[in-house]
C-alpha cells in the first residue's frame, strides 16, 4: 500500500466534478461544484474536506475533482487557500454564498427585501461573468468593481451582516496589516456612504475638468443631395452654444462621405467644468445643412442610373437650411442616468419650414412648439454618449478604446476652469449673428451669402486659419447658409479662426455679401454687392472685446472697386468707430445706411489680453515711468483675468523685483501684489488654479535672487507687527500670514535656482536670513496686543504648510525646536485650540518622519494632550455639576437651560482636538516609513496612556468621541511589545499605583466588551479590539500574580476575573453563531481566543492558593457561563474549577467569620464545615438562569457528569457528597434542557409538562425559591390556555409551603406575584382567593368549597373577621346552588401513547392519560393532538407495538377513549338518595383509575352465536396524579390488563341491562309525569328482543354440554348467568307495572302485548332457573308511584323521552334486536333497540359504513316503533324536537365557543327565562337516586342512577282556547327547524346510526371502548326543559297541586297565578286517533354496533 504524502501548494485547491457519496465513515461526500482543500494523496485518492464543512475530513477520488490555480496565504496563525482569481471575483463568490442561504430564509419568511436582495445577486451574477470573461478594459472593470462593491455594501447592510472595509480603490483591507486608526477610519466612511445613499452610492466627482463622448451611430433622413451635420452642445437657458461645432460630411446615400470614418464618428466635448455640468439645460444639437441648388429637387431614378452623376464644385454649392436635431442631454451631465456607450439614443430629427432658420427651429424644438412627435417618421440621429471625467490626457490613459484613434476634439468655447501653464491657445470665435438688407435693384429680396475671410494688413487672405468645427478640415474662406428671399437673415453661424499670435496683430476679418441666384447661369454672373471687415486688435493694443459687433456694411462699386486695394482699412468697421456728421467712403466703397450687419466675436487667448491694466504691467519695460501705476491697477484687475495670464503676470513681477533698483518704492509693492495673487489663487473662487501656480513654481518660476528681498519684505512686515498698531500694514501682514505658503515656495525655490546656478554658494547667509525669519515670527508669538492676535492665529495657521519647503534648505532638528518655541511662546491660554491645530498639522508633516525630530516635538506634544484632556475631564465634571444646580433652579423658576450648552461643546471641541492628534501620532508610528518607535511608543504609553483610560471610562457610550478614543487606547495597547508592559508596570512609584491602574484597565476593558462603542457589523473593529484585549489580559494577569498575592488584594483578582469572563462570553467571539466563511476567517486571522482566555482563568483560578474561599459564591456564575462556552476543549479545562471550588468550601472552617486558612482546617478535621451548602445552592440558581438563557448543551451536561464524577470517586472524604451533588447537577440539567427545548414551542403543553418537571425537581431537592418561581410559571401558561382548574390546582402547589400564622415570610418562599404581602397569613389568604376565583372559572365548585371551608375554619376560630366570613358563607351558598341548577359539561379521558425516539425525551415511548376539553369527543382530540405533532403516525390497533415501533427514529400514536373509574370508598354514598348533579361530578372528577376493553375472539368462531368465542380483554390504568390536577394530563404509572372470559362478557352483559332497567324504573318512580318512550323501549327489547336472540343466544352457547365439558371451571359462571337471567323477571315485572301506570291510552294495547310475552318469558325462565322475589325498595318505591295517562300527539319524537337532551344512549339487554343509535351534536345518542331504548356510554365516533348509513336512510322507523306511536322519527321531527336545545348547547365540539363565551350565553338564555311572562318550569322532584356501593348490593339491588335523570318541566301558555295555528306561523317554525346552509353544526343530532349488538369485527379500533354497560358507562346529563315548537302542550301528565307541594319547595308568588289561566287540553285529531302498528317479529336489517 502506498504512503499518503503533502501535496503539492498549486494541487490543494480544486473542484468536485461529479458527485460521490459515502461508502464507509473514511470517505468525504463531494458534490458538483463543491470547492475542495486538499492536505494529503496515495495513488488515486485525495484527503481533505470541502469550503463548506472544513472541520470534517476524508478521503475522496482523484478523478472526482479538477484542481484550480490557488494561492496559499500565510499571513495569519492559520493557512488559507485561495483560489488564483481576481480578489473582486473571489469577493462576488463568497457574497453569493453567503447571501443565498439567507435569501432562501427570506423567501420562506415572505420577507419584504427578498426581492431586492434576488435583484442584486443577479446582478452580482452578471458582473462576475463579465469580469471572468476577460474582455472588459480597464476604465470598465473600473467601474464594475465599484459597482459590485456598492452592491456588497448596501446588500450587507440590508442583511444584517458585517461591514466589508475596504480602502479607496475597493480593495478589501487586511486588519491585520492596518493599523487600528486606518481601520477604524474606513469604517466610519463606510458607515456613512452607506447611510448616505442606501440605493447606488454616487460617485464623488473631484476631476475640475470633464469629458463628453459621443459616438454617431446612423443618421436618417430623406435627402437628395449631400449635407453637413454640425453637433454641439448647447445651451438652453441661455440660448447659446457652449462648445465648438463637431463636423460630419453626411452622403445622400446615407453614409458618411469619408469611408474611412464609417463607424468611428466620434468626438470629444473637452473642458467642460463643474459650472458646465450644473447648467439648467444643456442640449446635444445638431444642424443639418443641405449643399446643393437652391431649390433641393427630386432625383429621377431611371436617368440618375444611366446618366453619369455630375458632382457641382463646393465653389459653385449653395449652403441651405434642412432641419434641427436636439436631445435633452442634462441628466447624463448631472449623472442622473447612467451612461453607457453601448446604448443606441434617438435624437428626433426637425426639418425647417419654408420660411424657418436654423435657429429659430430649433428655438421651436426647445420650447416644444408646433412640434408632433409623430412627424418624426423615424427620421433622426443615433447616438452613444458617455461622460468622463479628468482632463484629455487623463481620459486617453483610463478610456484608451474610447479615444484612441481618430477621435475629433471640440473644445469648450471658452476657458477651462485650470488654465495650466503649458496651455497655449490664441482661438477666436465668430458668430455670424444677422444683418438687415434692402432689395437694391431687385425686385424681391434677397439670397444673402456672406463669405468670410482673414486677411492680414496688406488685404491679401491668409490660407487655412478658418475651421467650421472639429471633424473639418482648415478653410481658407467660409460661406455662410441662404435663405430664400430673405432680406432679414438670421444666421447665428460660428466658426473658429486661429491665427498664429505673432500675425494676429496685424490681422482683420473680410466680409463678402453676394446674391445667389436660383437659376444657375444667372448666379454664375452674379458678384458680391458689398463689404465689411473688422480689425482683430485695437488701437490700444487689446483685442476685440467679447461682445456684439454692429459693423457697417459698405457697398461696392465693380467699376471703382479694386480687390488689391486696401483703402477700405482707413474707413470705420463699426458704428462705434463712426464720428457723427461724416459719411465714410474710400475708391469703389460707400458706405450703406439701409443695410446693417452683427456678429459676435469670443477671444479665447492665453497671451492676449483685453484688460489695458493688464497690458499695461506686461509691457511694463516700454514704460517703466508708469511702472507705479500698473501695479496699484493690477489689485484692480478682475480675478479672472489675472489667472489667464497667471504665468505671464508672475513673470512681469518677479522681472520687476530682480531688474528695479528703486528696491524701497517698488519691493513692497511687488510684495503686496504677489500677495494679491496668491490671495486670488488660494480663495474659493479659483483655488482650482493651485495646480497651476504650484506648477509655474516647479517649471516656470526662474528669479534665482528673489529670496533675498522676499524674506527681507516679509522679515520686515513682521517686526514692525507691534510697532504699527493702526496701519494699513496689520492687514498686509495678515495676508502675508495666509501666503506664507507660497512665499516660502517662493524662497525656497528661488534659493535653490542660485544654488544650482551658483555651486552652492551663499548658503550660510541664507540660513542665517531665514533663521532670522523664524526669530522674528516666535518673537511675534511673544507679543501681548488684541491686534496681534490675528496674526499670531494666522500665523500658527500656515506655518506648518511651510514646513516641507523649509525642510530643503533647512535643518530639521533646528526646525523642530524654532516650531515649539514658536508653539509655546505664546503666554497663557491665549489661541489654546490654534495650538492643538498647529500641534496637529505638524504631527502630519514630514518632520515627524524623522526619528530626530519625532524626539524633540513628541514630548511636548504629548505634554500639551495630556494636560487638555485633563483639563477638559474636570471642566466637564464642573460643568455637569453646575448644570445640575442649575436644572434644579431652572426647575424651581421654570426657566430654560439652552445657554449651557456652550461650554460643553467647547470641552468637546479641545477634546476632539487632543484626540485627533493621538490617532495622527499612532496612525504615523504604525507606518513602516517612521522607521525605529520603540522609544516613542514609551514616551506615548508612559504620558497619556493613563489619561486616555479614564477619559474613556468618564465618556458616555452614545458621544462619538468615545469610539475614537477607544480605537486611540487599542492602537496604543496594540502597539506596546512585552518589554513596554514591563516598563510601564516598573514606572509606577508606588503599589498602589500600579492597583489603581489595573482596576482602571480592566474596568474600561469589561465595560468595552460587556457594552461595546462599536457598532455590531463593524466585525474587524471587534475583533481587532478583542485580540488587543486578550494580549493585554495575558500581561495584567502575570502582573497581578507577581504584585497582589501577597498580600492578597482580592478586588483586583475578581476584577480580572470578571473582565476575563466577559470578555470571553461576548456575544462577538461567539464563533457556533456565524456562518462557516466568517469562521473560518476569524479563525485564520485569531485563532479561538475564547480557548486562551480560558486557559488564562483557569491558570489563574488555581494560583489563587487558599485565597480561593473568598470567591465562593460570588464566582460561580460567572464561571459557569465560561464553561458553557461549546467549545470541547475550553469545557475540560474550565470544569475541573467546580470541583475545587466544592474542595474549597468543603475543607473551610465552620465558622463564617473565621479566617483560618484552608490547609489548617484540613489539618484538624473537626473544624472544617464538611460540605459545600454554599456552593450547590448557588450552582443551582445559577445553572437554572444560564440554561434558560440559551447556554449549555447535552454535550456539556454529558462532560459536566463524566469530569466531575471521576473527581468524586476517587476523592477519598468528598465521594458520597460529590457524586450526590453530580447525579443531582446532572438531572437538573436533563429536565432544564428539555424545558429549554420546548420553552419557545407553540404546544404549550409540552411547555406544561417540562415545566412541571422542573418544579417536581426542585421540589425534591427542597429549592423552594425555584420550585415557586415554576410554579408562578406554569399558572401563567394556564390562565393563558384558560385552564383555571389547573391553574387553581397549580396555586395549590404554594400555598401547601405557607403556614396559617403572622410570621414573616421568608425570602425562599417570596412571590414575584405577590409583592405587597408579607405574612405567611395575608399571602396564604391571598392565594386561597385566587385559588376560588379560578375554581369558579372552571366550574369546580366542589373544590372551591372545600377551600372555603378552611378560610372559614380560620375566620371563625382565629381571626374572627365576620365580616369576611359572612361574604364567605355568601360565595358558598352561591356555589351550591350552582353545583344543582347549572349544567357542566362532563369532559372525557383519552388514553395517548407516544411511541418512537423521534418525540422528545420526556414523551419517547410512554403512555399518558388526558382529560379532554369542555365536548369534546375522541376525534376532535385525536385531531388536536396530530396538529401538536404533525409528523406522528396515528396507529389504527390498540395491541401494543414492538421494537421495531419504539426504537424507530420516527413518531407514532395510539390514542383511544377510557373511561374512569370513580372509587366508591372515598364517599360516603351508599343507600343515599343522591342528587345527579352531585354524583356525576364525582363519576369523573377524583378519579385515578381508568379502564378500556379490547374485544379479541379465541378458538373456533360460530358466524351464528358470537358469543361463545368472544374474550374483552381489559385494561385498568393508573395515573400518577388524579384528576383534574397541576397538568390536563399525567403519566400512567401502573397498567394491568386481564381478560374476560366469554361467560364473564355475557355476566357483564347481563348486570348491565338489569341495572339500566332498574335505574329506568327508579327515574320514572320518582319523575312520573316525564314521558315514559325509554321504559317502553327498554320493557320491549328485554322482553321481546329482534336482533342476537336476547338470553337464548347464551343459552345456545353456555347452557351445553359441549361448552361444561370443555371448560369445566366455568361452571360458577354459568350458574351465576342462570341467576341473572332469573333475577331479572322481577324487576321486568316491577317494571310492567310501572309502565301500566304511566303509558297513555294509545299505547295500551303495546303494553298488553308486552306483557303477553313477559308471561312467555317468565314461564319459561322459572321453569329453567327458578323464582326470585323483587327488592323491598324497588316495591315500596312502585306503591307509591301514581297512575298517569298521557295522549302522544302524531308529532311526538323520541326525543321526548326523559333523555331527550342528555349525553346518554338508550339500550335493551345485550342481544335484545336492532339497535338505532342517534347522536346529538355534543356527541350524546339515543339508542333505540327492538322498540326499546337504553342508556350507553359508547364512542361518539361514526364508524358507519356507507352501506351502513344507505340502510339507515332507508330504515322504516314507522314499522319498527308503531307500538309507541304513529309517528315517525324523520328529519322534521328531529330537527323540531331539537330546537330547544340549541339554547343550551348552541355547537357541537368542533365549534364549540371559549367557556366565557358559553357562560355569557347560558346567562342570557337564564335570564331570559326568567323574565319570561308565557313560560314558566318547575321542577317537581329532586331528580335523586339511590346509591349503594356494587360491591355490597346484588344486581337487583343496584340502583346507580340514570345520568338523564331531571326534574319534570311543566309548561304553562297564555292561550285559553286551542286553536289552528297561521300558515305563517307554521312556514316559520320549518325555516327554523331547517340546518343551516352547508353545515348540520346547529343540528341536536348530527349522527344517526343502526348497529348490530354484537359484533367483533372493528371491535379493535382505537375508539373502542369498555363495550359492557356497567355503572362506569353512564355518564348522561341531567335533562333540560324543552318547548316543543309544534306540539300542543298535554295537561293530562299534571300531578295534582298537593302532590306537587310534597315533593318541590313552595312555588312562587306569581305561579298560582299563572296555573289558573291553563287552558283546555286541545281535542285530538282523526289522524292522531288512529291505533298504533305492533313492530315486527324479523329485524328490517342488522347493523354492526361494535365501534359505538
Amino acid at each position: 500500500m502506498t504512503k499518503w504524502k503533502l501535496v503539492s501548494e498549486r494541487d490543494k485547491y480544486g473542484i468536485a466534478i461529479f458527485n460521490f457519496k459515502e461508502r464507509n465513515k473514511v470517505c468525504l461526500e463531494l458534490q458538483v461544484g463543491e470547492a475542495v482543500y486538499i492536505v494529503k494523496e496515495s495513488g488515486e485518492w485525495y484527503f481533505g474536506c470541502t469550503a463548506k464543512n472544513r472541520d470534517s475530513y476524508g478521503i475522496f477520488p482523484k478523478s472526482y475533482v479538477q484542481i484550480r490555480e490557488s494561492v496559499v496565504d500565510k499571513s495569519g496563525p492559520v493557512e488559507m487557500i485561495v483560489p488564483n482569481h481576481s480578489p473582486i471575483v473571489l469577493e462576488i463568490t463568497a457574497v453569493l454564498r453567503e447571501w443565498g442561504v439567507l435569501w432562501k430564509n427570506l423567501y420562506v419568511s415572505r420577507h419584504t427585501e427578498y426581492e431586492k436582495i434576488q435583484k442584486m445577486m443577479l446582478e452580482l451574477m452578471r458582473c462576475r461573468t463579465k469580469i471572468l470573461s476577460g474582455n472588459l478594459p480597464v476604465d470598465e472593470i473600473k467601474d464594475i468593481k465599484h459597482l459590485v462593491t456598492s452592491r456588497i455594501d448596501l446588500g450587507n447592510n440590508t442583511l444584517g451582516l458585517d461591514m466589508v472595509v475596504r480602502d479607496d480603490q475597493g480593495n478589501i483591507l487586511n486588519p491585520m496589516f492596518t493599523s487600528a486608526i486606518q481601520l477604524y477610519m474606513y469604517h466610519d466612511s463606510a458607515t456613512k456612504r452607506i447611510k448616505g445613499s442606501q440605493a447606488k452610492p454616487n460617485k464623488v466627482v473631484t476631476h475640475h475638468s470633464h469629458i463628453f463622448f459621443v459616438s454617431i451611430r446612423n443618421f436618417v433622413c430623406k435627402m437628395t443631395e449631400d449635407s453637413d451635420l454640425l453637433m454641439m452642445l448647447y445651451d438652453g437657458k441661455e440660448c447659446k452654444p457652449i462648445t465648438e461645432n463637431y463636423v460630419v460630411r453626411w452622403s445622400k446615400e446615407g453614409l458618411a462621405q469619408d469611408l474611412d470614418q464609417i463607424n468611428n464618428l466620434r468626438v470629444l466635448f473637452t473642458d467642460l467644468g463643474q459650472r458646465d455640468l450644473r447648467r439648467d439645460k444643456v442640449y446635444l444639437v445638431c444642424y443639418v445643412v443641405r449643399i446643393g441648388a437652391m431649390e433641393a429637387k427630386e432625383t429621377d431614378v431611371k436617368r440618375a442610373s444611366q446618366m453619369p452623376r455630375k458632382t457641382p464644385a463646393l465653389t459653385d454649392c449653395i449652403r441651405r437650411p434642412s432641419g434641427v436635431a436636439a436631445l435633452d442631454v442634462t441628466l447624463y451631465l448631472k449623472g442622473g442616468i447612467e451612461t453607457n456607450e453601448d446604448a443606441h439614443i434617438y435624437v428626433p430629427f426637425t426639418p425647417c419650414g419654408d420660411k424657418d432658420n436654423l435657429d429659430g427651429t430649433l428655438k421651436k424644438v426647445l420650447a416644444g412648439k408646433d412640434v408632433n412627435p409623430k412627424d418624426f417618421k423615424g427620421h433622426g440621429l443615433w447616438a452613444s454618449f458617455k461622460l468622463l471625467h479628468g482632463d484629455l490626457k487623463q481620459v486617453r490613459e483610463e478610456n484608451p478604446h474610447l479615444v484612441l484613434g481618430s477621435v475629433a476634439i471640440a473644445r469648450k468655447m471658452g476657458f477651462p476652469e485650470i488654465i495650466l501653464p503649458g496651455d497655449v491657445r490664441n482661438d477666436l470665435y465668430l458668430t455670424i449673428v444677422s444683418g438687415e438688407y434692402s432689395r437694391g435693384s431687385k425686385s424681391t429680396d434677397k439670397n444673402v451669402e456672406v463669405t468670410v475671410r482673414v486677411c492680414n494688413e496688406k488685404g491679401q487672405s491668409i490660407p487655412g486659419v478658418i475651421m467650421m468645427g472639429a471633424g473639418a478640415g482648415p478653410q481658407d474662406e467660409y460661406k455662410s447658409v441662404v435663405y430664400y428671399h430673405e432680406d432679414k437673415p438670421k444666421w447665428y453661424e460660428t466658426l473658429k479662426i486661429a491665427i498664429p499670435i505673432d500675425e494676429f496683430k496685424s490681422c482683420h476679418i473680410k466680409f463678402f455679401f453676394k446674391h445667389r441666384s436660383s437659376n444657375e447661369a444667372k448666379d454664375k454672373s452674379e458678384k458680391m454687392y458689398a463689404l465689411s471687415y473688422v480689425k482683430l486688435m485695437q488701437d490700444n493694443g487689446t483685442t476685440l472685446p467679447d461682445t456684439v459687433h454692429d459693423v457697417l456694411v459698405y457697398k461696392v462699386d465693380h467699376k471703382k472697386f479694386d480687390e488689391n486695394d486696401i483703402g477700405y482699412l482707413k474707413l470705420p468697421s463699426t458704428k462705434s468707430e463712426m464720428t457723427d456728421g461724416h459719411k465714410p467712403h474710400s475708391a469703389g466703397l460707400s458706405l450703406s445706411t439701409k443695410d446693417c450687419f452683427t456678429i459676435q466675436t469670443n477671444v479665447c487667448s492665453t497671451k492676449l489680453t483685453q484688460n489695458v491694466d493688464l497690458l499695461g504691467l506686461l509691457k511694463w519695460a516700454g514704460q517703466p515711468e508708469k511702472l507705479q501705476d500698473c501695479l496699484k491697477a493690477l489689485m484692480k484687475v478682475d480675478g479672472e483675468e489675472i489667472v489667464k495670464f497667471l504665468q505671464d503676470v508672475l513673470d512681469a513681477l518677479f522681472n520687476i523685483l530682480m531688474q528695479n533698483s528703486d528696491s524701497d518704492v517698488y519691493d513692497k509693492m511687488v510684495f503686496e501684489c504677489l500677495l494679491h495673487i496668491i490671495n486670488l489663487v488660494s480663495s474659493g473662487k479659483y483655488q482650482h488654479f493651485q495646480p497651476v501656480l504650484d506648477l509655474y513654481i516647479k517649471e516656470s518660476f526662474s528669479a534665482t535672487l528673489a529670496y533675498h528681498k522676499l524674506m527681507q519684505v516679509l522679515k520686515q512686515y513682521i517686526d514692525e507687527a507691534d510697532q504699527e498698531i493702526a496701519n494699513l500694514d496689520s492687514d498686509i501682514l495678515h495676508r502675508a500670514m495666509k501666503s506664507l505658503q507660497y512665499i516660502m515656495k517662493f524662497i525656497v525655490r528661488s534659493r535653490f535656482l542660485y544654488a544650482e546656478l551658483n555651486e552652492g554658494r551663499g548658503g550660510e547667509d541664507f540660513a542665517y536670513s531665514l533663521r532670522a525669519l523664524l526669530q522674528s515670527m516666535i518673537n511675534l508669538m511673544s507679543y501681548n496686543h488684541k491686534h496681534i492676535v490675528v496674526h499670531q492665529a494666522s500665523c500658527l495657521k500656515y506655518l506648518p504648510t511651510t514646513i516641507p519647503d523649509i525642510l530643503q534648505v533647512f535643518n530639521a532638528a533646528d526646525l523642530s525646536q524654532m516650531l515649539l518655541s514658536m508653539i509655546f511662546a505664546l503666554q497663557g491660554s491665549n489661541l489654546a485650540t490654534q495650538k492643538m491645530y498647529t500641534l496637529k498639522d505638524i504631527v502630519l508633516s514630514q518632520l515627524f518622519l524623522d526619528p530626530e525630530c519625532r524626539s524633540i516635538l513628541l514630548p511636548s506634544i504629548l505634554k500639551q494632550v495630556r494636560e487638555m484632556l485633563d483639563n477638559s475631564n474636570e471642566a466637564r465634571f464642573g460643568i455637569e455639576s453646575r448644570n445640575r444646580s442649575k436644572a434644579k433652579l431652572a426647575k424651581v423658576l421654570g426657566a430654560f437651560q439652552e445657554s449651557l450648552l456652550g461650554d460643553g461643546e467647547f470641552i468637546l471641541d479641545e477634546m476632539a482636538m487632543c484626540v485627533q492628534i493621538l490617532s495622527d501620532l499612532m496612525e504615523l508610528l504604525f507606518q513602516k516609513k517612521a522607521g525605529q518607535t520603540l522609544d516613542d511608543i514609551t514616551m506615548i504609553m508612559q504620558t497619556v496612556l493613563r489619561t486616555v483610560i479614564q477619559t474613556t471610562i468618564r465618556l458616555p457610550r452614545q458621544n462619538e468621541l468615545t469610539k475614537s478614543l477607544v480605537t486611540v487606547m487599542i492602537a496604543i495597547f496594540r502597539q506596546m511589545t512585552p518589554n513596554h508592559f514591563e516598563q510601564y508596570f516598573e514606572h509606577f512609584h508606588t503599589r498602589t499605583d500600579l492597583l489603581d491602574f489595573l482596576m482602571e484597565i480592566l474596568s474600561a476593558f469589561k465595560d468595552l466588551v460587556s457594552i461595546p462603542v462599536y457598532p455590531r457589523d463593524w466585525c474587524d473593529m471587534i475583533m481587532l479590539q478583542n485580540s488587543v484585549i486578550l494580549k493585554s489580559l495575558r500581561f495584567f494577569s502575570h502582573t497581578i500574580r507577581d504584585y497582589f498575592t501577597n498580600p492578597f488584594e482580592q478586588q483586583v483578582w475578581s476584577n480580572f476575573f470578571y473582565c476575563a469572563i466577559a470578555f470571553l462570553t461576548q456575544p462577538a467571539l461567539q464563533l457556533d453563531n456565524f456562518s462557516a466563511n466568517k469562521r473560518a476567517r476569524i479563525v485564520s486571522r485569531y485563532k479561538d481566543m475564547r480557548r486562551e482566555t480560558a486557559f488564562e482563568i483557569r491558570a489563574m483560578w488555581f494560583n489563587l492558593g487558599s485565597q480561593k474561599i473568598q470567591f465562593i459564591p460570588n464566582l460561580i456564575g460567572p464561571i459557569l457561563e465560561m464553561t458553557m462556552i461549546p467549545e470541547v476543549e475550553l469545557r475540560k479545562a474550565t470544569i475541573p474549577i467546580f470541583f475545587d471550588m466544592m474542595q474549597c468550601e468543603f475543607y473551610s472552617s465552620k465558622s463564617l467569620d473565621d479566617s483560618t486558612l484552608r490547609v489548617e482546617t484540613k489539618k484538624d478535621s473537626s473544624q472544617i464545615k464538611a460540605n459545600f451548602c454554599r456552593f450547590e445552592d448557588e450552582m443551582v440558581a445559577k445553572l437554572d438562569s444560564q440554561v434558560e438563557g440559551g447556554k449549555g448543551d447535552h454535550q456539556y451536561k454529558d462532560l459536566f457528569n463524566q469530569i466531575l464524577m471521576s473527581l468524586s470517586k476517587n476523592h477519598a472524604t468528598m465521594s458520597t457528597q460529590g457524586q450526590h451533588f453530580v447525579e443531582t447537577m446532572t438531572k437538573l440539567m436533563e429536565c432544564l434542557l428539555e424545558y429549554r427545548t420546548v420553552v419557545t414551542d407553540e404546544n404549550k403543553e409540552n411547555r406544561m409538562s417540562c415545566t412541571v418537571n422542573v418544579l417536581n425537581f426542585y421540589n425534591q431537592i427542597n429549592r423552594k425559591e425555584m420550585y415557586i418561581r415554576y410554579v408562578n410559571k406554569l399558572f401563567d401558561l394556564h390562565l393563558e390556555c384558560d385552564n383555571f382548574t389547573e391553574a387553581a390546582y397549580t396555586l395549590k402547589l404554594h400555598s401547601k409551603l405557607l403556614m396559617w400564622s403572622n410570621n414573616k415570610i421568608s425570602f425562599l418562599l417570596r412571590s414575584s406575584r405577590y409583592p405587597e404581602h408579607s405574612t405567611h397569613r395575608e399571602l396564604k389568604e391571598r392565594i386561597y382567593y385566587d385559588i376560588i376565583d379560578n375554581f369558579d372559572k372552571g366550574k369546580m365548585w366542589e373544590c372551591a368549597l372545600e377551600v372555603c371551608k378552611e378560610l372559614v375554619i380560620q375566620y371563625e376560630k382565629e381571626t374572627y373577621d365576620y365580616v369576611k366570613l359572612g361574604s364567605l358563607h355568601q360565595r358558598m351558598a352561591e356555589f351550591y346552588q350552582k353545583i344543582i341548577e347549572q349544567i357542566r359539561p362532563e369532559p372525557e379521558y383519552f388514553r395517548v401513547a407516544f411511541y418512537g425516539r423521534g418525540y422528545p425525551a420526556f414523551l419517547q415511548n410512554k403512555v399518558y392519560v388526558y382529560r379532554g376539553k369542555e365536548y369534546e369527543r375522541l376525534t376532535d382530540f385525536s385531531s388536536r393532538i396530530l396538529l401538536q405533532f404533525p409528523n406522528a403516525e396515528l396507529m389504527n390497533k390498540l395491541v401494543p407495538p414492538g421494537e421495531e415501533i419504539t426504537e424507530s427514529d420516527k413518531q407514532y400514536l395510539q390514542i383511544n377513549k377510557i373511561d374512569p373509574v370513580m372509587d366508591d370508598k372515598n364517599y360516603n354514598f351508599s343507600g343515599k338518595n343522591i342528587n345527579e348533579s352531585i354524583l356525576k361530578f364525582y363519576k369523573v372528577n377524583e378519579v385515578r383509575k381508568f379502564r378500556f376493553s379490547r374485544p379479541i375472539h379465541r378458538g373456533p368462531r360460530d358466524p351464528d352465536n358470537e358469543f361463545a368465542s368472544l374474550w374483552l380483554a381489559r385494561t385498568v390504568l393508573t395515573t400518577e396524579q388524579s384528576f383534574p390536577g397541576i397538568l390536563h394530563w399525567f403519566p400512567v404509572d401502573s397498567s394491568d390488563t386481564h381478560y374476560l372470559s366469554p361467560i364473564e362478557n355475557a355476566i357483564e352483559d347481563m348486570e348491565a341491562s338489569i341495572k339500566s332497567l332498574r335505574d329506568l324504573i327508579v327515574y320514572h318512580a320518582n319523575n312520573p309525569s316525564q314521558p315514559c318512550q325509554n321504559l317502553s323501549m327498554k320493557l320491549n327489547g328485554v322482553v321481546e328482543p329482534a336482533v342476537n336472540g336476547g338470553i337464548k343466544k347464551y343459552e345456545k352457547a353456555f347452557f351445553n354440554t359441549d361448552f361444561m365439558d370443555a371448560n369445566p371451571d366455568q361452571q360458577p359462571g354459568v350458574i351465576k348467568l342462570k341467576d341473572l337471567m332469573a333475577s331479572q323477571i322481577p324487576v321486568i315485572e316491577v317494571g310492567l307495572q310501572l309502565h301500566q301506570r304511566l303509558v297513555p291510552d294509545n299505547m295500551l294495547p303495546f303494553h298488553q302485548k308486552v306483557e303477553e310475552q313477559f308471561v312467555i318469558l317468565k314461564n319459561e325462565v322459572e321453569s329453567k332457573y327458578g323464582i326470585r322475589t323483587c327488592e323491598p325498595k324497588l316495591e315500596q318505591l312502585l306503591a307509591t308511584a301514581p297512575v298517569i295517562r298521557r295522549q302522544f300527539s302524531r308529532n311526538s319524537t323520541v326525543n321526548e323521552l326523559p333523555s331527550r337532551l342528555s349525553d346518554a344512549s338508550l339500550a335493551g339487554e345485550v342481544g335484545a334486536g336492532i339497535t338505532i343509535s342517534v347522536t346529538n351534536a355534543q356527541g350524546g345518542g339515543l339508542t333505540a333497540s327492538g322498540g326499546q331504548v337504553a342508556a350507553t356510554q359508547r364512542s361518539r365516533v361514526s364508524s358507519l359504513t356507507r352501506s351502513n348509513l344507505k340502510n339507515l336512510t332507508n330504515f322504516d322507523f314507522t314499522k319498527s316503533f308503531t307500538n309507541l306511536h304513529s309517528g315517525t322519527l324523520g328529519r322534521n321531527s328531529s330537527l323540531k324536537s331539537a330546537t330547544p336545545v340549541q339554547k343550551i348547547f348552541p355547537r357541537n365540539s368542533a365549534t364549540s365557543a371559549s367557556p366565557s363565551k358559553r357562560e355569557k350565553k347560558r346567562d342570557k338564555d337564564k335570564a331570559r327565562r326568567k323574565t319570561s311572562t308565557s313560560t314558566l318550569s318547575i321542577p317537581m322532584s329532586p331528580g335523586t337516586q339511590w346509591y349503594t356501593d356494587n360491591e355490597s348490593s346484588s344486581p337487583l339491588q343496584s340502583s346507580t342512577p340514570l345520568n338523564n335523570a331531571s326534574p319534570p318541566v311543566f309548561e304553562l301558555r297564555q292561550e285559553l282556547t286551542p286553536k289552528r295555528p297561521l300558515r305563517s306561523e307554521i312556514e316559520k317554525e320549518k325555516r327554523l327547524s331547517r340546518p343551516n346552509s352547508g353545515s348540520f353544526s346547529s343540528m341536536r343530532f348530527s349522527t344517526l346510526s343502526l348497529s348490530h349488538s354484537r359484533n367483533g369485527s372493528n371491535r379493535d379500533s382505537v375508539v373502542t371502548t369498555d363495550s359492557t354497560a356497567s355503572e362506569d358507562d353512564i355518564n348522561i346529563p341531567p335533562p333540560l326543559p324543552v318547548k316543543q315548537r309544534e306540539v300542543e302542550p298535554d295537561y293530562c301528565n299534571l300531578p295534582d297541586e298537593d302532590d306537587i307541594a310534597l315533593k318541590k319547595p313552595p312555588l312562587p308568588n306569581n305561579f298560582s297565578r299563572m296555573a289558573k289561566k291553563k287552558p283546555p287540553p286541545p281535542e285530538p285529531d282523526d289522524d292522531d286517533a288512529r291505533p298504533p302498528t305492533p313492530p315486527p317479529k324479523k329485524p328490517v336489517t342488522k347493523f354492526l354496533t361494535d365501534n359505538f
